[in-house]
């Protein structure tokens, strides 16, 4: 009859089992604990291999005890893992890693010279709690990490590597085979099995089902198939709840569908269905409420306030029940909130609103242009959904028109505002106001009341100008377009208007432009400029030194306006080499219009012209550029026929020169400024020059002869010197004969 010991194989068993090979042993596939990340993690920083190493407890210091100099019980110290978690103790007995074990190691720790001593206790707490909710819960933890160990090295797990991290040789085989045939290498599988407790049990429902999707569908772990088996009854127990509320939902039990809703989003708080369903009930839900063919209407506990580019709420305090699922103070703790924003009649694409604080009140900066949304202020109490969500009526931010600003101009008024990037439509209304014994302006015309006789008027992303207009008030209506979201019901793609801005603008009396401005006589170097008087206002004629203006332009405070008035016709006398404008300019009080203006300009005349022949056929022209023309031209005359060509200032101050093609025929050049086509010209005096005749080359002579070496540097009239001469034919014979 064979013994049996705790943690001792019975070898050679009787009932014909004697040589039989016994079944691989069946490994954990998940580590079955909350935090197990993080107590790896200190473990290893530790310097521990396993958790083995820190329940063992610290080693026993010489003298310390009454059995530290006994026999142990083999010579073999590491640890039983198969059957349980089991270490040497005195003889030839094991002990078992249990709650006294663990607390009494624990006290060890504490007492011990080590100096990882105290983070040991600390974690030989957490181990207590472990096996105090699974008696086998420390065994799992170990042989999880002992299995990953071999599993991750380079030559596989042997029986060998198994002792080297403690496992008792009559373990380590079996542990070993076991790992090489099932045990999940580094990759998702492992990452799931090691963080599923971090997820589940908890109120991520949906979260935990993903990461159990990567576990094996059949697990062999029973703790594991537990888990998934729990895990598996609540997203049932969920998928019910829902498919119940919009059972309720269709037949009109908005309030009992809000609270199946609810019951499943607490249930799974990271469940997208069913938060979208809980916004969608609770939105009909206030719009029954609030209706106002409801029996009783009431106002909404939410309120919503549309200021520029942003939207505030603000709410009541909510009034939830007492959480019986707790007792004492903690069933009615604080209620904190949370905010949401979604399209109108898309629940499902809900995103939070950043809300920090505990006040009652959030600001909304993000809100979408030209989009109706609703906001959802939901209760929470611990962080979990404590109520039912209060939903707002629909939001639709359209900003108006800011910093408006409306400005007399001659005939009219402009109006010039700044505009939210997102509109794309701009439309204005404008109006006489009305009203019944009111006052009135200077005009006559009424200041404020009902706006009448609408009339549209172009506008566009910065303002528009409105003439011709009648002195006067006028009232003008601004909204702003904003494009609406197509994939939305009910969205055509047309623009939504903004509710549109009051702006008031008054039209004043402008002088009338001079109408004709002529030049009288052109002599002498002085030009005489007559204008006729403007139907409005005083006429002045006026040098301009700035940019030009159309006729009509607002030239209000500029130097010209304010000059004295002037009468008759005026005498301008232009230096040389200058360029003269005279605009006229009707004033009347403190407002000025301009009118038609006059160029004048007395360019210099073309000096230093000097011409010379460059290359066959080719001349090249430099001269002083006649100021200020912005044109010359270039005649030449030769044999009889006449060329020209016009240069370009720019072209001439680049290059310096102008070159013209020529014939060897002598030439008579002429170069002059050309006046511009809207401006009064002084006539200036051409420059002249010309060019001689260049002979012709002589005719070539026949090769090996006297006149060929004449030829060899033939002459030019550019060139200084004349023909060398050839060398006499008795010094080239004698040079022949000698060699």
């Amino acid at each position: 009859m064979e013994r049996w010991r705790p943690g001792a194989r019975v070898e050679g068993a009787s009932g014909g089992t004697a040589g039989r090979r016994l079944p691989p042993p069946v490994l954990p596939q998940f580590p079955g604990m909350r935090g197990f990340a993080e107590l790896d993690s200190v473990i290893r920083r530790l310097g521990f291999r396993h958790a083995a190493d820190l329940l063992r407890g610290p080693a026993v210091e010489a003298g310390t005890s009454v059995f530290a100099t006994l026999p142990k019980a083999s010579t073999d110290d590491g640890f039983r893992i198969l059957d349980g978690l089991w270490f040497p103790a005195r003889g030839r007995a094991w002990t078992r890693v249990d709650l006294r074990h663990i607390q009494e190691t624990a006290e060890r720790w504490r007492t011990s010279t080590d100096p990882r001593g105290g983070t040991a206790a600390a974690l030989m707490d957490t181990m207590e709690t472990v096996v105090r909710d699974d008696p086998m819960g420390p065994r799992r933890i170990v042989l999880w990490q002992v299995c990953r160990e071999l599993k991750d090295r380079p030559s596989g797990p042997t029986a060998e590597a198994a002792e080297a991290l403690g496992v008792h040789s009559t373990d380590a085989a079996q542990l070993a085979s076991a790992v090489a045939a099932g045990f999940p290498g580094r990759g998702p599988v492992r990452d799931a099995a090691e963080s599923i407790n971090e997820v589940w049990p908890g109120e991520r429902l949906r979260g935990a089902l993903r990461i159990a999707g990567l576990l094996p569908p059949h697990p062999t772990d029973h703790v594991l198939a537990n888990f998934l088996a729990r895990l598996n009854d609540r997203a049932a127990a969920v998928d019910r709840l829902m498919e119940e509320a919009r059972r309720l939902g269709q037949l009109g039990e908005l309030r009992a569908a809000t609270v199946s809703w609810l019951a499943a989003v607490r249930r799974a708080t990271d469940d997208d269905r069913a938060m979208a369903g809980l916004l969608g009930a609770a939105t009909l839900l206030a719009d029954e409420r609030h209706s106002p063919d409801a029996p009783s209407p009431t106002d909404s506990t939410v309120r919503v306030s549309v200021e520029r580019r942003a939207v505030t709420l603000t709410w009541t305090a909510a009034r939830l029940p007492r959480d019986t699922a707790r007792r004492g103070a903690g069933a009615a703790g604080p209620v904190s909130y949370r905010v949401l924003r979604f399209p109108d009649g898309a629940p499902e694409r809900a995103v939070e609103v950043p809300y920090t604080d505990t006040s009652l009140s959030v600001l909304d900066l993000d809100a979408p242009i030209g989009r109706r949304v609703r906001y959802a202020v939901l209760p929470l109490r611990r962080g979990q959904l404590a109520g039912v969500p209060r939903v707002t009526a629909g939001v639709l931010l359209v900003p108006d028109v800011e910093e408006v600003r409306a400005v007399p101009v001659p005939d009219g008024v402009r109006l010039e505002w700044r505009a939210h990037p997102a509109a794309t439509g701009f439309r204005a209304v404008r109006s006489t106001a009305r009203r019944a014994g009111g006052t009135t302006d200077r005009s006559g015309q009424p200041v404020d009341g009902v706006p009448v006789d609408g009339l549209l008027v172009p506008a566009g992303r910065k303002g528009f100008v409105d003439r011709p207009l009648m002195p006067g008030t006028y009232l003008y209506e601004i909204s702003c377009g904003y494009p609406a979201v197509p994939d939305l019901p009910g969205d055509g793609g047309e623009l939504v208007w903004s509710p549109g801005l009051r702006v008031a603008a008054t039209a004043v009396e402008w002088p009338s432009p001079v109408e004709d401005v002529t030049v009288r006589s052109l002599e002498g170097g002085i030009v005489t400029i007559d204008w006729r008087p403007p139907a409005r206002g005083n006429g002045r004629l006026v040098e301009w030194s700035g940019l030009p203006r159309r006729s009509g332009d607002d030239v209000s405070g500029t130097p010209a306006a304010r000059s004295a008035p002037g009468e008759g016709p005026v005498s301008v006398v232009p230096e040389e080499r200058s360029r003269v404008r005279m605009t006229a300019v009707s004033v009347l009080g403190d407002r000025a219009v301009a009118g038609p203006s006059v160029l004048v300009e007395r360019p210099g005349a073309v000096a230093d012209l000097t011409a010379q022949r460059v290359a066959p056929g080719t001349a090249e022209l430099r001269f002083r550029w006649p100021e200020p023309a912005v044109l010359v031209l270039v005649v030449w005359e030769q044999e009889g026929r006449r060329q020209e060509t016009r240069v370009a200032r720019s072209r001439y101050l680049a290059e310096r020169r102008v070159e013209i093609p020529l014939t060897g025929r002598p030439c008579r050049i002429e170069v002059s400024a050309v006046p511009r086509p809207d401006a009064v010209s002084f006539p200036t005096v051409p420059a002249t020059t010309s060019l001689p005749h260049v002979p012709d080359l002589p005719p070539r002579s026949p090769r090996n002869s006297r006149a060929l070496a004449l030829l060899s540097f033939p002459w030019t009239p550019w060139s200084q010197g004349g023909a060398p001469r050839a060398r006499p034919w008795w010094r080239r014979w004698r040079a022949r004969s000698g060699a």
